[in-house]
């Protein structure tokens, strides 16, 4: 599901949800006050990425060389770095305020980046 709806509050201004093999799941949203994502089975509520913590955002292609390898699921590196993807290799790359990044794999990368440049531009 990918949609963008003019809620304000803490409605999305953009969900996104990728599933694989019917019990992975990895949605997407981002809110007025950032970006929210949830792996399930893994995450039982959503992670948050406040708009203060990041410096960038960005549709890019995975990079095996920046992650560390080339997978599906989560992947946390040594560096800070943390990697969401179930699908493709197409996302969007956040950079934090602390130098980490996080990729999030997306079906839409143009529409998400497109959805948090807008959040981001109303914080």
């Amino acid at each position: 599901m990918t949609g963008v709806t003019t809620t304000g509050g803490s409605q999305p201004v953009y969900r996104e949800t990728t599933e694989r093999f019917w019990v992975l799941r990895l949605t997407t949203e981002v809110r007025h006050d950032g970006i929210y994502i949830q792996f399930e089975p893994i995450h039982r509520s959503f992670r948050h990425t406040s708009f203060r913590e990041i410096d960038e955002a960005y549709a890019t292609t995975y990079s095996a060389s920046t992650y560390g390898g080339w997978h599906w699921g989560i992947r946390w590196s040594f560096s800070g770095n943390t990697v969401y993807r179930l699908r493709g290799n197409r996302g969007v790359e956040l950079v934090l305020t602390d130098g980490s990044r996080i990729f999030i794999g997306s079906k839409q990368p143009a529409e998400l980046e497109n959805a948090i440049a807008q959040a981001f531009g109303s914080v």
